[in-house]
């Protein structure tokens, strides 16, 4: 969506309404403007998909996840922890792109460790997961799935669904694919130190996790 410089003429009593809903919003003045015009004259703007999108995830993540923040700018952030001698928190964090593509975004996990021994078995269920993911649905995405792996942290794209699918619906599979994903990780580490034993659970959870995905992104 294109924009311009526009000159405007409010009451200062306005903009100090405006800068207080942008505040509690966390957005600049300009996009709470814009936000509010655009509600008025009933036109979404892709900032608006982005929140719906958002605001879907929020309502649908279950309670093994605390959110760090009430999600806004496009970005969702929550935590959870993992049993692994002491309890490391899994910090998990979703970002939806506004851009139109093929992208629609990309969830990035990460860990504060500088535990040998934890990097090196985050790495190889990181590594586990990419290889489940690259056997099961890479022929169903609308673009290939870019993952970057290093020091306890693991980033994987999104990709859009089928336009037929609502922002609610986008919403809903992203949390679907958090669950999944957390889920699978804590099955993998609870079979550690046995690696093999380790990586057999992880595939029973994703198999059974992915035939109960409704939207593959």
């Amino acid at each position: 969506m294109n924009k311009s410089i526009y000159s405007l003429v409010l009451s200062d009593e306005v903009v100090d309404a405006v800068d207080a809903l942008a505040r509690a919003a966390n957005v600049s003045r300009s996009a709470m403007i814009n936000r509010i015009l655009a509600e008025r004259v009933a036109y979404i703007t892709p900032e608006m998909r982005l929140q719906e999108i958002l605001n879907s995830l929020e309502r649908s993540i279950n309670d093994a996840f605390m959110l760090s923040a009430k999600p806004a700018g496009g970005v969702l952030s929550a935590r959870t922890s993992l049993k692994y001698r002491y309890k490391p928190t899994v910090k998990y964090s979703v970002e939806m792109y506004s851009q139109n593509g093929k992208r629609a975004g990309e969830m990035r996990v990460s860990f504060r460790t500088q535990n040998a021994q934890l990097i090196d078995d985050l790495t190889g269920f990181f590594r586990c997961w990419a290889e489940l993911e690259s056997r099961s649905i890479a022929d169903k995405l609308s673009a290939d799935i870019v993952y970057t792996i290093s020091d306890g942290k693991f980033t994987r794209t999104l990709n859009m669904p089928d336009e037929r699918v609502s922002d609610g619906e986008l919403g809903t599979a992203l949390a679907d694919y958090m669950e999944m994903f957390d889920g699978t990780m804590k099955e993998y580490f609870s079979r550690l130190p046995d690696c093999d034993s380790a990586a057999k659970a992880a595939e029973e959870s994703y198999r059974n996790s992915i035939s109960r995905q409704k939207v593959i992104l």
